[in-house]
């Protein structure tokens, strides 16, 4: 008797616990143009939305070209998140597909813009660089933009996504004073980077390094010689102690310069625009896994 009181007991907990969460699916649809905006969104979403990201995991974002079935994603969405600054200019186009009542957050909006390199893109030029989220400041930004977005189309689970959004920057604050912990190993002289293209200007200035150049100045286009000498020189000169690529681009521009610039270190798989494998298949992990990197080749 005793075992069927306790055993109805459980039946009504879980019975209980089963009617007060979301059946798979019931959450809201949430689009987003990059993987790393997707991870931040789901942080804040939890069950009670559905995200999904349009430039798969270790896409060149820049250079992404959607697929017929993306427009269908977009034109079911209630909420598009877009990081703009010419990241994700490609987006554009699909924005035309959205529901009338569907919320566009562009996530860069209103925030100070510093520069891309030597860019000879007038767009990219005009409307300043893109990555944010390497200082964990503006990825803050982006993920309180994000709460506000979905209480803004789903009010009902306004507590959810405010809980959910409180224990992240939480999670991002401690990520902060990792990086800056981290950072501290290398020497201020070896603060020095020189990677494929212009990603890192807001870490840079966030964390304390000095950007000494670019492998590519024109984002996807191999250096001309002139452009490639000119560089060398540039590091000989600043003895900067590595060079970075990412792992979307070829290495060979980047160990080129190395042989030419007598650096013995070389790393080419920084992860940037998108999420990657494990362990930087989540933004934190991205930011830990690329930290680590530029920390040991510099330290």
């Amino acid at each position: 008797m005793g075992r069927s009181v306790a055993a109805l007991g459980v039946v009504a907990l879980v019975v209980a616990a089963c009617a007060q969460a979301p059946a798979a699916g019931s959450g809201i649809t949430v689009v987003a143009t990059t993987t790393i905006i997707a991870d931040l969104a789901k942080q804040v979403g939890g069950p009670d939305a559905n995200v999904e990201s349009l430039a798969p995991a270790g896409a060149a974002v820049e250079d992404y070209q959607p697929a017929p079935e993306d427009a269908k994603k977009v034109a079911s969405a209630k909420v598009i998140l877009i990081n703009g600054l010419a990241l994700d200019r490609w987006s554009e186009k699909l924005r035309k597909n959205a529901a009338p009542d569907a919320k566009v957050v562009i996530l860069s909006d209103d925030l100070p813009r510093l520069g891309i390199g030597e860019s000879d893109d007038e767009d990219i030029n005009k409307n300043g660089n893109p990555h944010y989220w390497f200082d964990v400041k503006y990825a803050k930004t982006y993920v309180e933009r994000i709460r506000d977005a979905l209480i803004a189309v789903d009010p009902a689970h306004a507590d959810g996504y405010t809980s959910r959004a409180m224990a992240y920057l939480a999670m991002l604050d401690d990520l902060d004073r990792e990086i800056r912990v981290q950072v501290q190993q290398i020497p201020q002289e070896r603060r020095k980077l020189v990677t494929s293209h212009d990603a890192f200007p807001y870490f840079a200035k966030a964390y304390g390094f000095k950007i000494v150049g670019f492998a590519e100045p024109e984002g996807g286009k191999e250096p001309s010689a002139g452009e490639l000498a000119k560089l060398v020189d540039k590091v000989k000169a600043e003895r900067v102690p590595a060079i970075f690529s990412e792992a979307q681009v070829s290495p060979n521009v980047a160990q080129a310069l190395a042989k030419d610039a007598g650096v013995k270190t070389v790393v080419t798989d920084l992860v940037t625009d998108s999420l990657g494998d494990p362990p930087a298949d989540s933004y934190l992990g991205l930011m830990r896994t690329d930290v680590k990197k530029i920390v040991d080749a510099l330290k």
